[in-house]
């Protein structure tokens, strides 16, 4: 009776004979840094490591995959600030790390945090203000919910908006 064979033995049988070429190589050891990057990372970021472990696990790294460019790691880096976390510590490694002038970026997300502090006490104003008017609703225990309102919603897509450009006009020169 003949042997019946997995998928996954029929595939090995058939491409046993292919070897990768020196570009598929470096592509796929490419691939497997930016992963390997992408833990450590994520490691920094959730305070598992600190500023220390990080360096020696992509100094690590970069031994065991022979890179030369820093600029996959500046660009990983770089591509986890967000307006909606804490970026201290990643504008620290970046600047520490590998001596990126991070004031620019810092100013960006101070005036992120202004703008929408300042509008978003200007439309709770607006919102009790017309309660007042409208229907005759006042006093301090009034709090609006500002994220019901669709013209709040509005003007934060459009706040985030016109930050997302200034924030990746800086990422890009300094990338390089």
């Amino acid at each position: 009776m003949g042997e019946i064979k997995s998928t996954l033995d029929l595939v090995m049988e058939k491409t046993r004979h292919l070897t990768l070429s020196g570009e598929e190589r470096q592509e796929q050891q490419e691939k497997e840094f930016r992963k390997k990057l992408n833990g450590c990372a994520q490691k920094f970021q959730s305070q598992t490591i600190n500023k220390r472990e990080l360096k020696n696990e992509i100094n690590n790294l970069i031994k065991t995959y022979g890179l030369k460019d820093e600029a996959i790691i500046i660009g990983e880096f770089l591509n986890r600030l967000d307006f909606n976390q804490n970026n201290q510590p990643l504008l620290a490694v970046l600047n520490e790390l590998w001596s990126i002038d991070v004031e620019k970026l810092q100013a960006i997300f101070n005036d992120y945090n202004k703008t929408i502090k300042t509008e978003a006490q200007k439309r709770l104003e607006e919102i009790k203000e017309n309660l007042a008017k409208k229907r005759f609703i006042s006093g301090l225990a009034v709090i609006p919910n500002i994220y019901a309102d669709d013209e709040w919603r509005r003007r934060l897509n459009d706040i985030n908006s016109r930050f997302d450009q200034l924030l990746g006009e800086e990422m890009r020169h300094i990338a390089g």
